[in-house]
């Protein structure tokens, strides 16, 4: 988990970037009923302690750590810019989005774009954090296709 939390802070530190925000959720594996196979390799990433490791490097690096709960993020559309509400336990409500998950990976939104299911997640955590100004993101029009970083 080290050599990730220090590749995600010297990725910042490279670009000027100022604040990390990282998205949480409570609930994250709890009562994860999956088969045995993909229960062993996912429920034992250790999330926890790589956000704990994230704060600490920030803290170190003069980066803001934001920690933001991201429920129902990666069902709302951020090009259509969806109400997202947050998950209440005690009283579970359905909730209708403009867009869907079409295959693995892939989001589309209701006027038919498509992008990366994780950036559209993503790019709607940093819009319920409200620590950046998306105005300039959404006269774009378009997000960049993420690039996959191997660590190990």
């Amino acid at each position: 988990m080290s050599k990730v939390a220090r590749k995600v802070i010297d990725y910042c530190i490279q670009n000027d970037i100022g604040t990390l925000v990282v998205g949480y959720n409570e609930t994250f594996q709890r009562g994860v009923r999956m088969d045995k196979v993909n229960n062993q390799s996912f429920v034992n990433i250790p999330y926890g302690k790589l956000r704990e490791k994230l704060e600490y490097l920030c803290e170190l690096n003069g980066i803001t750590y934001v920690k933001q709960e991201e429920s129902y993020t990666s069902k709302a559309s951020f090009w259509d810019k969806d109400d997202i509400p947050v998950y209440n336990e005690d009283n579970p409500k359905s909730y209708v989005f403009s867009g869907k998950r079409v295959q693995r990976g892939l989001y589309k939104c209701s006027n038919g774009k498509t992008l990366n299911a994780d950036v559209n997640g993503a790019l709607n955590i940093l819009r319920k954090s409200s620590v950046v100004d998306l105005r300039i993101l959404y006269s774009r029009g378009d997000v960049d296709t993420p690039v996959r970083i191997r660590v190990a």
